[in-house]
């Protein structure tokens, strides 16, 4: 017999655990964007 509720918590905490990497990366990517953007900011206002 199939044990719904577990499948449902296997299910959801694969989901979760999806929505949570991608919630990292994304953060991770637009802090990386900053850093890479703050030299090139600064050097077109001293010229």
């Amino acid at each position: 017999m199939i044990d719904w509720g577990l499948v449902a918590r296997v299910a959801g905490g694969g989901f979760g655990v999806t929505i949570i990497v991608l919630v990292v990366l994304s953060v991770a990517v637009w802090v990386i964007g900053l850093v890479a953007r703050e030299p090139e900011s600064k050097s077109k206002e001293t010229r």
